[in-house]
């Protein structure tokens, strides 16, 4: 589902992860979701800068 310029993925992800994600988040003041997102995000980006090195 799209939310705005966001993708909403469902995620299987395990109990344990899903508790660390919580409490991660919490210490942020963020939700675990934006918290995820934001992860996903940041390791987007920085896949794309390697493989743009790789190129150079």
């Amino acid at each position: 589902m799209a939310y705005g310029n966001k993708v909403k993925f469902h995620y299987d992800v395990p109990a344990y992860i899903k508790k660390q994600l919580a409490e991660a988040a919490k210490k942020l003041n963020m939700t675990a979701t934006d918290l995820l997102s934001k992860t996903i995000e940041e390791e987007y980006d920085r896949i794309i800068k390697e493989k743009e090195k790789e190129v150079k």
